[in-house]
């Protein structure tokens, strides 16, 4: 799988997608490929994958029922990357596409984010609330699943997001950038699982060395983002991982949860990996 981006759990396997593939690859248990699917309709692929010029950059998914699921485009480059998937899984695969660049756009133009750059790289689900992830300004935009959805649908006004500003440690005076997220529960009570990454790179559209990465987690008291956070860095034992994505796979007990992660090692192939997460 070129460039794995975002990764969910369907049963008893996964789908996963990468930012320059037109594909999405559903893969078991041990990780081998049982089908892979296009749910992007481009004229420009070249030997299965987009050039970067054209991709629409899927970095961000999450199921939001047992039959479907969002993959959201990245929005680093307009109008490439204002792309919305929605995918139905059944029999077979069937897709709909989406412009939400009205959304983006509205996004963009927040005043958190002025001097700052669109780069949606997570998408996690609570209720009936969306939250995506910016990296680099290190934001979650939470907004109504409902009126986005119509919003894509039926032209309705998009929804007003509410935002979330968080700040994550540094190497080399490189601050990590939000890369993956899923929802989880521990105790009873609803958390982010979150994935953050460090590239030395100037902006949100090239790419620079991998420095490492992050995991932690967030909790959501009454459906409002808490301020703190739990993080520690994921270890390197060959070279510094670029992890993209993170799934609950399953709950071992009320303290520990089985993880799969998945990298983007730009060009080369990408790494799945399984961990094992305690809370105490």
């Amino acid at each position: 799988m070129p460039s794995a981006s975002g990764i969910v759990k369907v049963k008893e396997g996964f789908y996963v997608i990468g930012d320059d593939s037109p594909y999405v690859f559903h893969i078991d248990q041990n990780f081998d490929l049982l089908s892979t699917t296009p749910i992007y309709s481009s004229e420009k692929v070249q030997e299965d994958t987009i050039p970067k010029i054209d991709k629409p950059d899927f970095e961000a998914m999450e199921m939001i029922s047992e039959t479907q699921m969002l993959v959201f485009g990245s929005g680093s480059k307009s109008p490439e990357r204002d792309v919305c998937i929605l995918v139905e899984i059944g029999n077979k695969i069937l897709y709909t596409e989406y412009d939400i660049s009205l959304f983006y756009t509205h996004l963009r133009n927040l005043q958190l984010m002025l001097g700052y750059e669109l780069n949606i790289e997570a998408l996690a689900v609570d209720s009936d609330s969306l939250h995506l992830f910016n990296r680099g300004r290190n934001i979650i935009f939470s907004f109504s699943y409902r009126d986005f959805i119509n919003y894509c649908k039926a032209g309705t006004d998009f929804p007003i997001p509410k935002t979330k500003l968080f700040s994550l440690p540094k190497i080399n005076t490189l601050e990590a950038g939000f890369s993956g997220a899923t929802t989880f529960k521990f105790k009873k009570k609803p958390y982010f699982i979150f994935t953050a990454s460090i590239e030395d790179t100037p902006n949100a559209y090239e790419d620079g060395e991998v420095l490492g990465s992050f995991i932690g987690v967030i909790e959501i008291k009454n459906g409002e983002i808490a301020k703190d956070f739990l993080i520690q860095q994921i270890p390197n034992p060959r070279f510094p991982l670029k992890v993209e994505s993170v799934i609950v796979n399953k709950i071992i007990s009320e303290t520990q949860t089985d993880l799969v992660l998945v990298t983007d090692n730009d060009g080369a192939a990408s790494e799945i990996l399984k961990v094992r997460m305690t809370l105490k």
